[in-house]
């Protein structure tokens, strides 16, 4: 393996409590009566970004302005309730720290906000640095988001390494077909509020991952 691709905010901590509880601070804030419970944000996971959420979600209630209100003020309470930190998945610390130590290149292959990228950057500066991914990608890099393979494709062409020599990790299954697309091996790391049908190259932890990237250096 020469390169890792960690593929979305859910891959490196499990921020799904606290994105649900933003986005309902936000319905309040502006007057919505809506509630998404713990087992409406399960289901809703099942489709990548937010935007897509919110306007699949209203069927048309909501004109498109007011949803990108709605979810910007999203992100003004997930940046609230992150303010004091919070944890990397279990093996996530151990993999970075892995590759580094041998050679592997690091790649976070979002198509998130730049504003969730920064958030999480700031809310676990004291376990991972990201200035140690070699590349950080967001929505604003694509076209076509996740589902979509392109962010994969656009990593492979940046990075100038075969797939057979990239191993992907992603939070969901949906957001696994992108990187499938891409021709990669690519593990499913699901958070608390993925729904699993296939469990396709599934594990529990980074460690894993992390104690291959040792024997393969060794």
């Amino acid at each position: 393996m020469k390169l890792l691709l960690l593929g979305s905010i859910g891959v490196v901590a499990e921020t799904s409590e606290l994105q649900r509880r933003a986005y309902n601070m936000a319905f309040a804030e502006h007057g919505l009566d809506w509630y998404w419970s713990v087992a409406n944000y399960c289901e809703l996971l099942r489709q990548p970004g937010g935007i897509r959420r919110l306007t699949s979600y209203s069927s048309g209630a909501l004109p498109d302005d007011l949803i990108a209100k709605i979810h910007q003020a999203k992100g003004h309470f997930f940046k609230e309730l992150l303010q004091d930190g919070i944890s990397c998945r279990v093996g996530v610390a151990e993999c970075v720290k892995a590759c580094l130590q041998n050679g592997v290149k690091i790649g976070f292959i979002t198509t998130t906000t730049q504003e969730n990228i920064s958030v999480l950057q700031e809310a676990l500066k004291s376990q991972i640095d990201f200035n140690d991914f070699d590349l950080v990608t967001t929505k604003g890099d694509v076209v076509r988001e996740k589902p979509d393979g392109e962010v994969y494709h656009l990593a492979l062409e940046r990075f100038g390494i075969p797939p057979e020599d990239v191993v992907a990790v992603e939070d969901t299954e949906v957001n696994q077909e992108a990187a499938l697309q891409a021709g990669l091996l690519c593990y499913l790391f699901a958070g608390e509020y993925a729904t699993t049908s296939h469990n396709l190259n599934a594990v529990r932890s980074l460690h894993l991952i992390a104690d291959n990237v040792a024997l393969d250096a060794s």
